[in-house]
């Protein structure tokens, strides 16, 4: 795979009073886009990165990146040009329109119920991916990639079914606030470039870690159960023992060993426990960071506290 500066789309300045209007060689053209992945404000992809599942995996789990992939619909409501006509008739741009697009999402509530999350002014930028795999970028003053530069980001009211009408769904509603980068400054990169599809870009799945006995001081083995938060029944496989955080009593520690007893329960090996509060959750001590990768998949775990004697 080559670094983004060699398979973006080149831009030339054409000087203003003269447009290049010609039609010759294969034009570059964007579709309807179905994904995105929202970025946060100031996060900037060097131009020599090589776009892949391990360096989007990464900033996916530091939080840099959030995708939305493969909605259901998208709706342009993008504002028109504003303008005014003079007493002659002769009319005068007086306000650029900003682009303003809605993607939907025919998901199940726990999907809904995180999109809350998303609702935000000024704080995140946004990769747009189209039908075809095509990915469109802004282009910095340095010639480096962001997302395109957002105002409001809002996770509009969930609908719900009608009999005999439409599923149900929750739009996200993205207003784009530079319409100079919305017109120029900006690239693509075409799907057989990027080498991989936007249903094999990770997003971090919710899980639940309960104990399934409740040990006692100076134990040496926790018992956990690792599920799905949006079924709170299926299973999580494949973790290892540095996938897991334990806290007794306040002290922090890694799990020396890890026994999966059945799909999705664990035995933890720790040091002796201490009365007081017991936490288990998921932790990777590699980023210092509360989500973790397992089979190519990725987990940030919900934290419950418990009390030993």
């Amino acid at each position: 795979m080559s670094a983004l500066i060699d398979i973006m789309s080149k831009l030339a300045n054409c000087g203003g009073s003269a447009a290049n209007t010609g039609k010759l060689g294969c034009l570059q053209s964007f579709g309807t886009p179905l994904s995105c992945i929202l970025a946060k404000r100031g996060f900037v992809i060097p131009k020599e990165t090589e776009l892949s599942i391990a360096y989007l995996q990464t900033e996916i789990q530091k939080g840099n990146l959030i995708p939305l992939i493969d909605a259901s619909s998208f709706e342009d409501v993008s504002a028109e040009d504003a303008y005014s006509t003079n007493a002659a008739g002769v009319e005068r741009l007086n306000l650029k329109g900003l682009p303003k697009y809605k993607l939907m999402f025919e998901e199940g509530h726990e999907f809904y119920r995180q999109m809350s999350e998303l609702t935000s002014f000024k704080s995140k930028t946004a990769i747009l991916i189209d039908d075809a795999g095509k990915w469109l970028f802004a282009v910095d003053s340095n010639g480096d990639y962001t997302g395109m530069t957002l105002g409001q980001v809002a996770a509009e009211m969930r609908k719900t079914k009608v009999q005999g009408g439409d599923a149900e769904s929750r739009a996200i509603s993205l207003q784009f606030t530079d319409r100079e980068q919305w017109d120029s400054s900006y690239g693509i990169v075409e799907r057989s470039s990027i080498g991989f599809d936007p249903s094999d870009i990770p997003a971090i799945n919710g899980v639940s870690v309960s104990l399934t006995a409740i040990p006692a001081s100076g134990d040496t083995t926790v018992s956990v159960s690792v599920v799905l938060a949006s079924d709170e029944s299926s299973p999580v496989e494949g973790l290892v023992f540095g996938d897991f955080s334990v806290s007794s009593a306040g002290a922090s520690q890694v799990p020396s060993a890890l026994t999966e007893t059945t799909a999705g329960k664990y035995a933890l090996t720790v040091t002796a426990l201490s009365a007081g509060a017991l936490i288990v959750d998921l932790f990777n001590t590699t980023l210092n960071l509360n989500v973790v990768i397992s089979l190519g998949e990725l987990y940030r775990s919900d934290t419950k506290a418990t009390t030993i004697s």
